[in-house]
């Protein structure tokens, strides 16, 4: 566990390494993820140390990003060149084990994968991943259906219903996408149509009044904190980096404009107060 002196301590660090702007979207994606884990069971402290150092190596150039990623990672000479703005992601579970070696793995895992996501996620790993897209600084127009899903959908429906718009983002927006974020996208298009009603999630026994606790607690509205500057130019780079630009055509998710599938799905509880959603 790292602890609130050691926090504050990355916080600066991270402060003074990166633009102001990204500094604010890291603070936002930290605060985010905090309340996402306690919405849905996950380590909370781990949560808002991943969501803070998400974003450490976009301190660097693509020319370090390129340089690093070859030497330290196997991502594929073709992705190196073509779609550097994924790069980050890769290169910082070297980077930061050096700088803060008591961060574990799951951690470090959940960083690597806040951009591409995999065919198996974490539920550390998914609630980052959503964090990056419902921070607070977020403005851009159809992040707000994914907010308001927060603890009204089981975690792995809200990070389907994330994945798809950042999909629909980038094909909407002529953006390259990363071969393996593809991989991950049929992955849990087959796992939804294998869950029970082609929804993720089950009915569970569960009280309501802590559901509605928790969906009070969760406060993830863009008036929560202050607004982030746009991150820097990521363009092509994933099913999910270049979704995050503020001032650019959003990603049409999954909230108003649901599938049919998704329209028909009734909310009920998990025992740690989540909602979760099932087809009747």
């Amino acid at each position: 566990m790292v602890d609130a002196d050691r926090f504050e301590e990355m916080r600066q660090r991270l402060q003074a390494r990166v633009k102001p702007s990204r500094y604010a979207h890291s603070m936002g994606v930290s605060q985010a993820a905090e309340q996402l884990a306690r919405i849905y069971g996950v380590n909370e402290n781990d949560a808002a140390v991943a969501g803070l150092l998400h974003d450490w190596d976009k301190a660097l150039s693509f020319k370090q990003l390129r340089k690093l990623a070859k030497k330290h990672t196997k991502v594929p000479k073709a992705v190196r060149k073509n779609i550097p703005g994924v790069l980050h992601a890769y290169t910082a579970p070297y980077s930061l084990k050096k700088e803060f070696p008591e961060l574990t793995d799951g951690v470090l895992q959940a960083i690597e994968r806040h951009t591409c996501a995999a065919p198996e996620m974490a539920d550390l790993d998914m609630v980052v991943f959503i964090a990056d897209i419902i921070e607070p600084g977020r403005t851009f127009g159809d992040v707000a259906p994914l907010r308001e899903a927060v603890g009204e959908v089981s975690l792995e429906e809200l990070f389907y219903m994330t994945y798809k718009a950042t999909m629909i983002y980038l094909l909407e927006d002529d953006k390259a996408i990363h071969p393996d974020s593809l991989i991950t996208w049929n992955a849990w298009v087959a796992k939804r149509e294998a869950s029970e009603g082609g929804c993720f999630g089950s009915v569970s026994a569960g009280d309501a009044s802590e559901a509605s606790e928790a969906v009070g607690r969760r406060a993830l509205t863009a008036d929560a904190a202050p607004s982030a500057a746009a991150p820097d130019g990521a363009a092509g780079a994933t099913a999910h980096e270049a979704a995050a630009p503020e001032a650019v055509s959003s990603p049409k998710a999954d909230g108003s404009s649901a599938d049919a599938s998704e329209a028909a799905c009734v909310r009920n509880v998990r025992p740690n107060g989540a909602r979760i959603i099932t087809i009747e």
